[in-house]
């Protein structure tokens, strides 16, 4: 029986020695659509540069697997062994280039290096620099994996892949299709209710100028508080189109304070810049339990007093 579903094209960025890692790596993929995607309404589907390329005279070939493939995909695996790869003209290798591009479209970008013993006839001294300059380069950004054989690579990227689907990488639906659905509030409080926090922040910013129930803001509200950097955002969209009325910003600043006193500083911060009637309501309120970070605040707060005294 068909059904519909959505697609996310996943590139696979590695050099030229771990080319069973790469193909281990679509079959993790197949086998996780055989499996799962039924169910979750996803489709993976594995892009790489030898089986979507085609020839092209007029630019560089890296350039080519850059805007016409690369950036066309969602998520980028890169996996890497003995070798960083091929310079090109931007990076150490057009691997490097690829895992560092940065593209509106990506999402997600999951990075392995491979353990397994190294042959001494596979040491490259120049190849083993380069690899190391990267790794520690990217250990500061990011966090990656290392797999110690096939095997141990490919538990990890099944479990990985499903770890990024429950923590809302993947959403199987647009935000227009949640809101179609939705013949009255409840039911759309319920479709919010089953999906990820970004589903709840899209949605906000699609229907803050409609009349909804309290159902509806609650459940916006209760979704994003499971991710307050998300809450934040929402936080200061409302902020900046004058939303401070609506139930999200109200309830939402409250539920922010309980959750995390860091995030709720943070918000504060960006605020004050914002809405500054706003920001000395919350400021001069029980919810701000930070004593260091209101010190902070108080002396902004004065010295801009003084500069508006000196102005008159």
């Amino acid at each position: 029986m068909s059904y519909k579903a959505r697609v996310f094209r996943v590139f696979i960025a590695s050099p030229s020695d771990v080319l069973l890692e790469r193909e281990i790596t679509r079959n993790v993929l197949e086998q996780w659509n055989s499996i799962n995607s039924e169910r979750e309404k996803i489709v993976l589907v594995p892009i790489g540069w030898e089986t979507n390329a085609a020839p092209e005279m007029g630019r560089p070939a890296q350039d080519y697997i850059n805007m016409d493939i690369l950036d066309t995909c969602d998520v980028v695996i890169g996996i890497f062994w003995t070798r960083a790869g091929t310079p090109t003209r931007n990076a150490a290798s057009g691997s490097i280039e690829e895992i560092l591009r940065e593209s509106p479209k990506r999402r997600i970008t999951m990075l392995y290096f491979s353990n397994k013993p190294i042959p001494p006839s596979r040491v490259d001294t120049d190849q083993t620099l380069e690899l190391i300059k990267f790794k520690n380069k990217v250990k500061k950004l990011s966090y990656y994996d290392v797999f110690e054989d096939e095997k141990d690579l490919e538990s990890k990227l099944y479990r990985h892949i499903q770890v990024k689907v429950n923590e809302g990488k993947f959403r199987p639906m647009w935000d227009s299709d949640i809101i179609a659905a939705s013949e009255n509030d409840e039911e759309l409080a319920n479709q919010i209710n089953n999906h990820f926090p970004l589903v709840a922040e899209n949605v906000l910013k699609k229907i803050i100028y409609q009349e909804h129930s309290d159902a509806v803001w609650n459940a916006i509200t209760k979704k994003l508080i499971k991710s307050p950097s998300h809450m934040c955002d929402a936080l200061i969209f409302l902020a900046q189109i004058g939303a401070c009325n609506n139930l999200v910003f109200r309830n939402g600043c409250v539920e922010l304070a309980q959750k995390s006193q860091p995030d709720f500083c943070t918000f504060l911060d960006d605020l004050k810049s914002i809405n500054r009637y706003e920001f000395e309501k919350l400021y001069n309120s029980e919810l701000l339990q930070d004593d260091e970070f209101k010190k902070y605040l108080k002396r902004i707060i004065k010295r801009d007093q003084k500069v508006e005294q000196e102005d008159d």
